[in-house]
């Protein structure tokens, strides 16, 4: 079952992996949108902290960053390490992973309980939560 479409139009693209459009969603805080029912394995995981990173880089700041778990349908091992390990703190303010429905849900638990990130990392049923945590983790306005 293919999730409901996520209005992106006011947020800037800044890249696109294999399975995923990144975008800012404000400055301070920006959003993974994975491809629909897609798979998430050890290289897309190191393309998505590769596309964060330099975008944050260059911009010489940190950001929180919001990840929409319902649309991803499964997630490796290796990516969960991935995303544990490679983040880098100094541009990683923290992870809002959204899961509204019970798979999203699973997925991000599956996520943050096995092998937590070395940035902050909390899971919430809606974007507006997960965006007002990414704000105040990120010192955004």
């Amino acid at each position: 079952m293919a999730v409901e479409p996520i209005e992106t139009a006011a947020w800037t693209r800044i890249g696109r992996s294999d399975n995923a459009d990144f975008f800012e969603i404000e400055p301070g805080v920006l959003a993974v949108l994975p491809f629909d029912r897609c798979d998430d394995n050890e290289e897309t995981a190191r393309a998505s902290i590769r596309v964060q990173l330099e975008h944050l880089r260059a911009g010489q700041r940190r950001a929180g960053v919001v990840v929409f778990m319902d649309r991803v349908l499964t997630q490796s091992a290796a990516a969960r390490e991935v995303y544990r390990t490679e983040p880098d703190p100094a541009f990683h303010a923290c992870f809002a992973l959204v899961g509204g429905t019970i798979f999203g849900r699973a997925v991000g638990s599956f996520f943050i309980g096995i092998h937590p990130p070395r940035v902050p990392t909390r899971l919430f049923a809606t974007f507006a939560e997960a965006v007002a945590w990414a704000r105040l983790e990120a010192g955004a306005p």
